[in-house]
């Protein structure tokens, strides 16, 4: 807020030959993707509020249409890298250009919260006390499959449990 701060890629050449999509370079459709904050903050303090479905996939959605625009006008881009998926060297150039690596952020928002839904869903299905899950969800959104195997485990500590003492899990 208040002071505007110079765009890298203004700073760095001259021509600017990366995406725009609706006029916007990906460094401004960068805040879009905080609408997956969104869906982490519903998962997390309201689980079963009966709109929790259309309030979670409203932040994926909308980050997997810019995300499948910005690839699809990256892949026609005749100034952007070479995609090479055969070598981490290859990967590490490819996110090194903004759009890529714009791109592969939109990924894990897109992502990432779906996982914790399912997590969520799950949890319900099979009454996983909620603040049990928290933890779960928050290592999902911050580092995603250390978070997904957190969940895992409590699942299976919760299934072999309620297993163990003969509980209905129905």
């Amino acid at each position: 807020f208040g002071s505007k701060q110079a765009d890298p890629v203004d700073s760095s050449s001259t021509k600017d030959h990366g995406v725009r999509l609706l006029g916007f370079r990906s460094s401004q459709l960068f805040l879009v993707t905080n609408l997956s904050l969104v869906s982490w903050f519903f998962l997390i303090f309201f689980p079963r509020w009966r709109r929790l479905q259309q309030v979670v996939l409203l932040g994926p959605m909308v980050n997997a249409v810019v995300y499948a625009a910005v690839a699809f006008l990256a892949a026609r881009n005749p100034h952007a890298p070479a995609v090479d998926f055969s070598s981490l060297e290859g990967i590490r150039t490819m996110f090194a250009d903004a759009d890529a690596c714009f791109a592969g952020w939109l990924h894990y928002c897109v992502f990432d919260p779906l996982i914790g839904f399912g997590e969520v869903l799950d949890s319900r299905q099979l009454k996983v006390p909620h603040l049990l899950v928290v933890p779960c969800l928050l290592m999902t959104m911050l580092a995603g499959p250390v978070g997904f195997l957190m969940y895992m485990s409590l699942r299976s500590i919760v299934l072999w449990t309620k297993d163990e003492f003969h509980f209905n899990v129905q």
